[in-house]
């Protein structure tokens, strides 16, 4: 177990969240999604939005990104673009940069989940200082999306419930990908993942560390835009970082100074 040398001391008086929204085909559902949060989230809580614009992104989407850029919003509106380099280690060195904000979160662009959860979740990390909020389709309260139909819901249950056998996961949806969490801990972390499957292993190094996590219930909607790229052997990816954190102790989880591994 990982243990900190310094004192987490994130208050609501200094809290800011830089919300990192991944886009590469969604136009009207990008358009939606950020409108939203603007509306149900308080903009003295967000230091901005940063739009990560996929290599693979549509011209129709690359053009809304800029025209949200463009406008002068409560809540301001950056485009940043992937090069395709390590998916993860562009982040960080991005959340570094963030010298204003103390949170970050992932947030997707396809309308599947309430900007009112994200209030939700803002929330929840100030009453928890140094948490780590994530949002459970899995725990009472929540429910998976019913476009997917019974055999694909069937594959997420069973999948997240052998990431809580294999790693010993103290949560109930543990690859979702939507959390909110410190940014100090988040760019420290030793993350070896190129592609999506790092959104698991880092919320897996956040359980390595220690760290208290706060489950909120969610109701995931159906797409209204944007495909998923998401499929079976996709998903199978998920694993390489579970197995690799569960059985390889010698696996270094920080790089840097910052943190006393035990």
């Amino acid at each position: 177990m990982s243990k900190l040398r310094h004192e987490r001391k994130w208050s609501e008086a200094n809290m800011k969240v830089v919300v990192v929204i991944g886009a590469r085909d969604e136009v009207h559902a990008l358009r939606e999604t950020v409108h939203g949060i603007i509306s149900a989230c308080n903009a003295e809580d967000i230091a901005r939005l940063l739009i990560f614009l996929a290599p693979n992104a549509t011209e129709d989407c690359r053009k809304e990104v800029y025209t949200l850029a463009a406008q002068t919003l409560p809540i301001p509106v950056l485009a940043v673009h992937e090069q395709n380099d390590g998916f993860a280690t562009e982040l960080q060195q991005l959340l570094r940069e963030q010298s204003d904000a103390s949170h970050a979160i992932f947030w997707p662009s396809d309308l599947c989940y309430s900007p009112q959860q994200l209030a939700q979740m803002i929330a929840q990390a100030k009453q928890n200082p140094g948490a780590i909020i994530t949002l459970s389709r899995l725990m009472p309260g929540g429910s998976l999306p019913k476009d997917g139909g019974a055999w694909l819901n069937l594959q997420r249950k069973l999948f997240s419930k052998l990431v809580r056998l294999l790693y010993f996961s103290r949560q109930t949806d543990p690859h979702h990908g939507i959390t909110l969490f410190p940014i100090r801990d988040f760019v420290c972390l030793n993350l070896k993942e190129k592609h999506m499957a790092f959104l698991i292993e880092y919320t897996l190094c956040f359980e390595r560390m220690g760290l208290p996590f706060v489950e909120i219930p969610c109701i995931q909607q159906a797409r209204i835009e944007g495909k998923s790229n998401m499929t079976f052997a996709r998903r199978l990816r998920y694993l390489a970082p579970v197995l690799r954190l569960r059985f390889c102790r010698q696996h270094k989880i920080f790089r840097g100074d910052g943190y006393d591994e035990t």
